[in-house]
């Protein structure tokens, strides 16, 4: 794995947000994003970045891919804040880049919204529907949400859920399954934390 001296190539990701989602106006505003690298024998960051206002719906962010003729593995992780409060689930996400320049989508989760990926582009029959729940990480019978996705395609989509009910700092997860046959789909992402911990749980 070898550092480009000069011309350094970049990657552009594409930040999405659902189409509803509307950024609080006013107060203290921040938006941070960083990028490490995220497969060498430690992790590396390769760009740390903060601007003192919010997006909505989406916005284009870049960072400079410094290797060649290597495949690398970035973790994103991206965070809004209004008043010091998160606005989005706190996620990780991973870019694999072979070669650059390279486009990338990621879609955010705002607090209340996750956004979920069920399976591939595989067509379900109406009768095949698969439902999606939301639930507790060890409970799996205690749900926060339930829902059957009934088109034809069963791909991705944002799953809304209740705020008030979640507790901060608990761990929840997904599970999908096809209705027909009763067969678990996969479903991202997995485990998860949808409110942060208070800051006396956090100390």
């Amino acid at each position: 794995m070898s550092l480009l001296s000069q011309n350094t190539p970049h990657v552009t990701l594409n930040f999405n947000l659902p189409a509803d989602f509307v950024a609080p106006q006013g107060g203290i505003s921040e938006t941070r994003v960083s990028v490490k690298l995220v497969n060498s024998s430690a992790p590396v960051m390769i760009k740390e970045w903060r601007h003192a206002s919010l997006y909505d719906v989406g916005w284009k962010f870049h960072f400079p891919h410094p290797y060649k003729d290597a495949g690398v593995k970035y973790q994103v992780n991206v965070q809004m804040f209004h008043n010091h409060q998160p606005l989005l689930i706190e996620l990780d996400y991973f870019v694999i880049v072979n070669k650059a320049p390279h486009r990338q989508t990621l879609h955010l989760s705002p607090i209340g919204q996750l956004y979920v990926e069920v399976q591939g582009p595989t067509t379900v029959p109406a009768e095949e529907a698969v439902t999606v729940s939301l639930h507790e990480y060890e409970q799996r019978q205690v749900e926060l949400v339930r829902i059957d996705h009934d088109e034809q395609t069963a791909t991705s989509f944002y799953l809304k859920y209740d705020p008030g009910s979640v507790v901060p700092g608990k761990r929840y997860a997904l599970s999908a399954i096809e209705n027909r046959y009763h067969q678990a789909v996969s479903v991202s992402p997995g485990s998860i934390k949808l409110s942060p911990a208070s800051p006396e749980k956090r100390t």
